[in-house]
């Protein structure tokens, strides 16, 4: 009997010594480049969208999620500049246009963190992210238009689900990632010279991330 209590006792201690290899909270730093695209539709006019490159930075924090894995749960706050360019035909003329809102955002991701020897830990994640207009500007023909303040037609709420994967080397985070807008962001009102209800547009986010950061 005595035996085996202590194979038992050597088993939960080499379990717990492998659980105190995960470190229980991550903090990191991490900044960017964004190449963004904003998806439009227009009842009955043909919409062209380009990209545009932003930055970000942010901090964010993983919270071990099992003593036993290193699955993390993500989050931080963040703040980030999005939009894309846009054209469109208007009897016969065509109109340009840029958007350039830019965000404060909070994602809430699961990553798990494959350790290969001691050199490299790979961070494959997803999960969403919320976010808040904190200003914007659309810059046309005719000078430049505030987006979210009354008269503007982008509401400031935004939503949407996130993927990708991070690499570490000795604590340097290279990260690559890709951000799906889920809500409908256009409220109504003057676009494209279209005084246009809620119900006759969409607008959403999509954005490609790619950042270096540390983790400390």
């Amino acid at each position: 009997m005595k035996r085996y209590a202590f194979i038992l006792l050597v088993l939960l201690s080499a379990g717990a010594v492998r659980a105190q290899r995960y470190e229980k909270n991550i903090l990191g730093v991490r900044a960017g480049v964004n190449v963004s695209t904003c998806a439009i539709s227009i009842e009955d006019v043909r919409i062209n969208t380009g990209s545009r490159a932003g930055f970000h930075f942010a901090v964010t924090d993983q919270i071990l999620l099992h003593r036993s894995l290193p699955l993390y749960l993500e989050t931080g706050i963040g703040f980030s500049s999005r939009g894309g360019r846009a054209a469109a035909e208007i009897y016969g003329d065509i109109y340009n246009m840029t958007m350039r809102p830019f965000y404060m955002q909070a994602p809430l991701l699961v990553n798990y963190h494959f350790h290969i020897r001691d050199l490299l830990t790979i961070q494959p994640f997803a999960g969403i992210y919320g976010g808040v207009g904190i200003r914007g500007a659309m810059k046309t023909e005719y000078g430049n238009e505030d987006m979210f303040s009354a008269p503007g037609f982008l509401s400031r709420m935004d939503f949407g689900v996130r993927a990708g994967a991070g690499f570490v080397i000795r604590r340097i985070y290279l990260g690559i990632s890709y951000d799906i807008g889920c809500r409908d962001l256009f409220r109504g009102g003057e676009f494209f010279g279209y005084a246009l209800q809620p119900e006759s547009a969409e607008i959403r986010n999509n954005c490609l991330t790619v950042n270096i950061g540390y983790n400390f």
